[in-house]
């Protein structure tokens, strides 16, 4: 729990929030370990509440269904909003590096990370469509390209997996450009790490990257 927090509320101060709480900021749990990190989100799962804070890291949970979250109205709800004034999302988090941006001009980096099936791909391309909703000026031609082009990386860097079919077997830096008004101009792809021994090998179960087939 913050100091803020234990001097607006002295009694939640004193009894502390628990994970059986589903908290929707882990650094607020008064006493915290790996198994209550784990109850934590699974409560917030079970609401279908995929996304929670630890301070300034948002942690993702893959429902594994659809879920209206991402809509306009929910665009809307994020818009212009400082991370933790509306309930934690991956909204919230492009919101807040594009507010970076355009309040201190400097280049600001999201880094999204986790293993296999976890959302990583469909995470960058809601923050990407994020981005492209917000900023009223890009054209949809732009947006189009932008949004687009992950539908040809992933034919190239995806592969099924014992684990997942849509398995992207590479990492990617990309970088959204700006110009001075803070109107998206373009996107560059700069780095494409590719799982190279997979164009040679497969193991059982497995297959090539999809451009193959």
């Amino acid at each position: 729990m913050s100091v803020l927090d234990a001097i607006l509320q002295p009694k939640l101060a004193a009894e502390g929030l628990r994970p059986r709480d589903g908290v929707a900021d882990m650094t607020h749990i008064s006493d915290i370990d790996v198994e209550g990190i784990n109850e934590n989100l699974l409560v917030r799962y079970n609401r279908d509440e995929i996304y929670t804070y630890t301070g300034t890291i948002l942690v993702a949970v893959n429902p594994y269904k659809f879920l209206k979250i991402y809509e306009g109205e929910t665009v809307e709800k994020y818009s212009g909003k400082k991370m933790g004034e509306a309930p934690p999302h991956v909204f919230a988090t492009a919101e807040a590096a594009f507010l970076n941006v355009r309040n201190s001009d400097q280049n600001q980096s999201c880094v999204i990370s986790g293993e296999s099936g976890a959302g990583k791909t469909e995470t960058t391309k809601f923050i990407l469509q994020y981005l492209c909703t917000v900023t009223d000026s890009v054209t949809k031609w732009v947006e189009q390209q932008i949004l687009e082009a992950n539908t040809i990386l992933e034919a190239f860097g995806n592969a099924r997996t014992v684990r997942n079919d849509n398995s992207s077997r590479f990492g990617k830096f990309m970088q959204v450009c700006f110009n001075s008004q803070c109107e998206i101009m373009g996107c560059i792809i700069q780095e494409y790490l590719l799982e190279q021994s997979r164009i040679t090998f497969q193991a059982k179960e497995e297959r090539n990257y999809h451009v193959f087939y």
